[in-house]
């Protein structure tokens, strides 16, 4: 019996680079504007539908201090998904009124729904 050698050749091509997977997005980076307004009267009622009126569905409202002396109300309103410019233009021209204070614009991030 006669042995035969064989010779194969495993020459690996190679193998391009994986492009790394970017995560999936599972979040979404909604606007959040966070600003102090202060309106007259002495019940938060009026002022509160006021706020409403002109910031919709989209507004998170707190009420801070109610000033009896001075007959003013003073709320922490939370609007998401609107710029900063978008809300003082919008509380300005609709509240002839309203002292504006402290304001911070900050980003949330809400559940995607699929």
């Amino acid at each position: 019996m006669m042995l035969t050698s064989v010779a194969t050749s495993e020459v690996s091509a190679p193998r391009a680079p994986r492009e790394p997977r970017l995560p999936r997005r599972t979040h979404v980076v909604v606007p959040l504007v966070i600003i102090d307004v202060t309106v007259p009267g002495t019940s938060s009622a009026s002022g509160r539908r006021a706020l409403h009126t002109a910031l919709g569905d989209d507004l998170r409202l707190y009420v801070v201090t109610v000033d009896q002396q001075h007959e003013r109300v003073t709320f922490r309103v939370e609007v998401t998904s609107r710029t900063l410019d978008d809300v003082i233009g919008l509380l300005t021209a609709t509240l002839d009124r309203a002292t504006l204070g402290r304001a911070q614009a900050t980003v949330i991030r809400r559940p995607r729904i699929y």
